[in-house]
């Protein structure tokens, strides 16, 4: 990899107003269309949000780490949090009609949506993802 930006963000939602300068770095580093700058936004909002909420419970203690590995032909993002870890496979598909009225649930669905590969590692207290950026 090129270059390697990273952000270390405490367990409070209101850390997530960083992601936007923080995605932007990552953006403009590797030029990529808005399409795709887009998909980086939506994607790390949702996995920094899933490691605040359910990893680390908004325990002020306990911090979310971020990095992104960048090169002219990908993105890497990894954020990890300090929770107990989760079993990716046992997230309810938010498709199936009894989940389509939840508040909540997507948040995985959409990483797996628009990054162009998932990986869950530490038993669910990092995920990685990766998106393939055209030339």
């Amino acid at each position: 990899m090129d270059k390697v930006l990273s952000l270390t963000l405490s367990s409070d939602l209101e850390e997530l107003d960083k992601l936007e300068a923080f995605a932007r770095n990552i953006t403009d580093a590797v030029s990529c269309d808005a399409d795709k700058a887009h998909q980086i936004m939506l994607v790390l909002t949702e996995a920094v949000t899933n490691a605040i909420l359910h990893g680390n419970k908004q325990q002020p203690e306990k911090s979310v780490e971020i990095t992104a590995a960048l090169s002219p032909e990908r993105v890497v993002l990894s954020v990890r949090d300090q929770g107990t870890g989760f079993d990716p496979e046992s997230i309810p598909n938010p498709l199936k009609d009894e989940n389509l009225l939840k508040s909540s649930g997507r948040g995985v669905w959409l990483m797996h949506e628009f990054a162009d590969e998932v990986r869950f590692r530490d038993h669910g207290r990092e995920v990685e993802l990766e998106f393939h950026l055209s030339q």
